[in-house]
């Protein structure tokens, strides 16, 4: 495929916290703190542009991972009726100056049905486009890639005008607080040539009181909640900066047969397997050396966890070694046949949905499932806390 010709007027904005690689290898030496079989890596490792690729070939090459083609399709049925969804209380009319923000991007194949169904609710093109699409992600080049392929796409031309499209560069964490400092309503159009911006921004920003402010809704898909153990997954939902008139479009993975889990995770080409073990290498990036975890002492490998309705990814300890971490003054001595968690993927029966929506301060709108009952997308807003007076308090 020929590479995309670059857009002008797509801007990459760098949210990064300035110690950003001092904190991966911080949460790599916590994780790696732990007694046999304890041991973890933290799964930021896994998205670096390489494993982003990886990733992206995994899902879309590996005919039992129905997780991706489950949301795909819902998507495909269902766009212009989850755009209409999210302006339910604007009578289907987007506001001026809205923004959407996507948490993980990624390659953008599902969201695409997305913008091209909110392109068409736009009623005319502007000067300055009525929506800004943000694409959050871990690596620069991957978000310059995949928007620059939007632009360049058939439906590419029918968001001009309508559809502004933008990256910011950096965790959930930092996007969270970028957003909630009012980082979205005060940054300006930046360079003209489409380079990568460095925004400052102050914490304490007036402009997030605002109470007129456009509302942000925010896309968080492909069962990726799942990666937060129970309990901490509503912890980070409630963390979300939700404006009034703002929703969440999430999406989430149920609590399936173990073998149909098993065997979408254990791809029998081994592309899950590739993606995982070049994390090894992000990891010893960290430290300065992308060979310090050598990926020949290593195997990796999914297995379901029913207690837990989850599926966990280990590395797989093949031969006992010693790793000597640059910089901390410390060794981890890694066992034969020892396993180190990489990931976890949490799966949700219709009770744990609810008490999820429940404990994250969520209520539904809305939702879609795919043909098979196996994914489920939910529209979700947080309810405004009405607080009646007791006379007798």
């Amino acid at each position: 495929m020929q590479e995309p010709q670059g857009n002008p007027e797509m801007h990459i904005l760098d949210i990064r916290p300035q110690d950003g690689s001092r904190q991966l290898a911080d949460q790599i030496v916590q994780g790696l703190d732990a007694p046999f079989n304890k041991k973890f890596f933290p799964m930021v490792i896994l998205w670096d542009e390489v494993g982003l690729v990886l990733y992206d070939k995994f899902v879309t090459e590996s005919p039992g991972y129905y997780p991706f083609g489950a949301e795909l399709e819902i998507f495909q049925k269902y766009g212009d009726e989850i755009i209409q969804a999210m302006h339910n209380r604007t009578d289907g009319a987007v506001v001026p100056g809205e923004a959407i923000v996507e948490l993980g991007a990624g390659s953008l194949r599902k969201t695409s049905h997305l913008l091209r169904a909110l392109s068409d609710v736009v009623p005319a093109t502007l000067p300055v486009p009525s929506v800004t699409y943000f694409a959050l992600d871990l690596d620069c080049n991957e978000l310059r890639r995949t928007l620059n392929e939007v632009h360049n796409s058939g439906f590419g031309p029918s968001l001009s005008g309508k559809v502004e499209t933008k990256g910011l560069w950096g965790t959930f964490e930092s996007g969270f607080e970028f957003i909630g400092a009012g980082g979205l309503d005060s940054f300006g159009k930046g360079d003209e040539d489409g380079s990568t911006l460095q925004v400052a921004f102050r914490a304490d920003s007036t402009l997030a009181a605002s109470l007129d402010q456009p509302p942000v809704h925010f896309l968080f898909l492909g069962g990726t909640i799942g990666s937060f153990h129970r309990g901490e997954d509503a912890q980070f939902l409630r963390t979300l900066p939700l404006r009034s008139g703002g929703t969440l479009l999430l999406g989430l993975s149920h609590d399936n047969k173990r073998e149909e889990l098993e065997a979408a995770y254990n791809d029998p080409k081994g592309h899950n397997k590739v993606f995982a073990l070049n994390g090894l290498s992000v990891a010893g990036k960290a430290f300065g050396n992308p060979n310090l975890f050598d990926r020949n002492n290593w195997d990796s490998f999914k297995r379901y966890d029913q207690d837990k309705r989850c599926i966990e990814g280990f590395y797989k300890c093949l031969r006992s070694h010693e790793v000597d971490l640059p910089g901390y003054s410390r060794s981890v001595q890694f066992l034969e046949g020892e396993l180190v968690r990489v990931t976890i993927s949490t799966k949700y029966s219709e009770r744990d949905t609810s008490a999820l929506f429940a404990d994250a301060q969520l209520q539904p709108i809305q939702h879609w499932v795919d043909s098979t009952n196996r994914h489920s997308l939910w529209l979700l807003e947080r309810p405004r806390i009405v607080t009646e007076h007791n006379p007798s308090a």
